[in-house]
């Protein structure tokens, strides 16, 4: 089964095989929402899987919250932990065939999931989600695996070539803030889409 089909992902979250997923709101991006998005923004996690970001969010009072998988299994567990999330908030759908503007774009394990021949098209589809303005924030891998992924790994070198291309304002650093597994591996970034003049 292709790991670009939303088949294989289904099957992973069936089979409960989801080794990403660490039970709880990532510390760096919590710590991220609660310093810097007004409770009135519009934000997209895409490849949410479980979206315990958007769980949290949501119990914190955010509404405008939309989470993007294109394995409709992701979503059973964000039903069951908060029944009133809006229905029409979970996007089924390919992340490159996603139309929209978002105030905030979150990055929780998407970005290393997907081949990194497609971390420019990722660039170029953030910069076309994302209003005038806006930013894009999350946590990205700062190693490289032994084993073919996802997860794919790389490098802050790699990633300010990528987000220079496209954002005029970007901050790249060491995340303090991770869990101890991932602690030293990951970097959190933001980037802001050039506001309009």
């Amino acid at each position: 089964m292709a790991l670009t089909s939303a088949e294989y992902w289904n099957q992973r979250y069936l089979n409960d095989n989801t080794p990403w997923d660490i039970g709880q709101v990532s510390p760096p991006i919590k710590a991220y929402i609660d310093k810097y998005i007004p409770k009135d923004a519009k934000i997209l996690i895409p490849g949410a899987g479980r979206a315990h970001e958007a769980i949290y969010m949501f119990r914190e009072g955010y509404q405008e919250v939309f989470v993007c998988d294109w394995a409709p299994e992701a979503f059973h567990y964000l039903q069951g932990e908060v029944p009133t999330f809006p229905k029409d908030h979970l996007i089924q759908s390919d992340f490159f065939q996603l139309e929209g503007q978002y105030d905030f774009i979150l990055e929780q394990t998407f970005f290393c999931a997907i081949n990194p021949s497609q971390r420019l098209a990722y660039i170029n589809q953030i910069n076309i989600l994302l209003k005038p303005g806006g930013w894009v924030a999350g946590l990205l891998f700062n190693r490289t695996f032994t084993k073919e992924g996802p997860p794919f790994g790389g490098s802050k070198d790699e990633y300010e070539s990528l987000f220079s291309s496209s954002f005029p304002v970007y901050e790249i650093v060491m995340s303090h803030l991770s869990i101890e597994p991932r602690m030293g591996f990951e970097l959190f970034f933001s980037a802001q889409k050039r506001p309009i003049i």
